[in-house]
């Protein structure tokens, strides 16, 4: 259900197969790319299983793309044929009982384009059984046909496929919230008492805000956190679930309930249709209890990334434990984790922000956890800086409800981590500038003007 139109399981059907007949008697081949390009509504989903039925793929092109790069995707992807709300007010729709299915498990289903913020977004193609084998786990959140799901993420992401055919495969009601509605808590909570919403996903950052609304007005009965770090939420009388998801392998791979006090949680354990490995630079298991990156193997491993073999080669390889089917290829991740004691897996860090200082290793993640951990900041990104004469610069970017003295917030954490671990400068933001994920962009942070010379850095910093 949206904002203009409502449709019932058997409609949906039945005017998906009648315009998947129309895109075949159009030409429409198997395996063809083809653009959805109409907006947060009934009609991207209609789109999407009718392109399904005649076996064709699809991605999203959200309306708010600036038209460079809608274009670009568009010729990346040899896109003859955009589908638009003008397509759908020049069809015709007729119910059609006959039920049509030109898809095939290993078909191309979905690109999801990444938020590329500086360079060439990355396409992750997923196939039909990648979606089946990620959806299959909805039973991991409880949903069931009674259910009134709020769809909350853009459709140009994972979250929002999972979220969609997750709804549908479990028999509950989706409910699209209209752009307008994504981007103030108040306006959120206004929606989901107006469509009595009872699932429904939020970014860590608007969980945060959340906590603070009255839960009298809250009608879910679970919230969804994911996509960043989840730190410090509040114990409510609606179930919070962390999820740790990524593109690659079709959304959900593990989930962890948030029952207790306030704290940096982890995320879970895999699903039951996933192996996990967490492993050293060499590719060796390492002990429970120790960090090491974490590759994945299973039926929700996708086909690898559009027209870039060479990093498909890097992160996809052949299951080195001499699994047999589905687990004989796997993921790398590039997310650092470590097995806690009680099963549950640890989310670190990602291997790509760990740096040498003063020729000690230093994981970014851990220097955020230990400021965080003060109670004091509400986000955080540490990244490294190099000087001009080839020196690592240790940087914190914060946010925080009131102006702090950095001076006594480096002072603190020479109580928490060692020495090189505590920030050279660190830098009080109002706000961090996000991507169209929600997530925080750390491409956009900048190191300070003062990078190269060193007492002026710690002096003012």
């Amino acid at each position: 259900m949206d904002a203009e139109y409502s449709l019932t399981y058997r409609e949906l059907d039945e005017y998906s197969n009648d315009l998947a007949a129309c895109l075949i008697r159009h030409g429409v081949k198997h395996g063809e790319i083809v653009s959805i390009e109409s907006g947060r509504s009934i009609y991207s989903i209609l789109a999407m299983l009718s392109l399904w039925k005649a076996g064709a793929a699809c991605f999203y092109i959200d309306t708010c793309y600036p038209e460079s790069e809608s274009s670009r995707l568009r010729e990346r992807c040899h896109c003859r044929l955009a589908i638009r709300r003008d397509f759908f007010a020049a069809h015709h729709f007729a119910p059609n009982e006959e039920f049509i299915d030109r898809s095939s498990a290993d078909g191309l289903a979905v690109i999801i384009f990444t938020s590329g913020s500086t360079t060439e977004p990355k396409g992750v193609m997923l196939e039909q059984h990648n979606i089946n084998a990620s959806i299959s786990n909805f039973d991991r959140l409880g949903l069931t046909s009674d259910d009134r799901i709020c769809v909350f993420a853009s459709f140009s992401f994972v979250a929002a496929l999972f979220d969609i055919c997750s709804g549908l495969a479990s028999g509950a009601r989706l409910c699209i919230i209209p752009e307008k509605s994504r981007r103030k808590i108040e306006s959120i909570v206004d929606y989901w008492n107006r469509e009595k919403i009872t699932v429904s996903f939020l970014p860590p950052h608007m969980a945060m805000k959340l906590m603070k609304v009255e839960d009298s007005r809250i009608p879910l009965r679970a919230l969804l956190v994911g996509s960043e770090r989840v730190r410090n939420l509040e114990k409510k009388p609606y179930r919070i679930l962390n999820l740790y998801a990524s593109t690659e392998l079709a959304a959900l791979i593990s989930v962890y309930e948030i029952s207790g006090a306030a704290g940096d949680y982890p995320i879970g354990r895999v699903n039951p249709t996933l192996r996990s490995y967490v492993v050293d630079d060499q590719g060796t298991p390492v002990p429970d209890g120790e960090i090491g990156e974490l590759w994945l193997a299973g039926p929700q491993v996708s086909r690898g990334y559009f027209q870039n073999p060479e990093l498909t080669a890097r992160q996809y390889i052949r299951n080195p434990f001499g699994e047999n089917p589905p687990y004989d290829r796997l993921f790398k991740t590039r997310d650092l984790v470590q097995r806690l004691p009680d099963g549950n897996l640890y989310y670190v860090g990602r291997k790509d922000t760990m740096y040498k200082i003063r020729g000690f290793r230093v994981e970014a993640a851990a220097v955020e956890n230990a400021l965080l951990s003060l109670g004091l900041v509400r986000e955080t990104v540490v990244k490294i800086f190099t000087d001009h004469g080839g020196t690592n610069i240790l940087c914190a970017y914060f946010t925080a409800d009131k102006p702090l003295d950095v001076k006594l917030l480096k002072k603190k954490m020479r109580t928490l981590v060692p020495y090189y671990m505590v920030p050279t400068c660190m830098i009080q933001l109002a706000e961090f500038q996000r991507l169209r994920s929600g997530k925080v962009n750390r491409s956009a942070i900048e190191p300070p003007r003062e990078l190269n010379d060193h007492k002026l850095l710690e002096k003012l910093y």
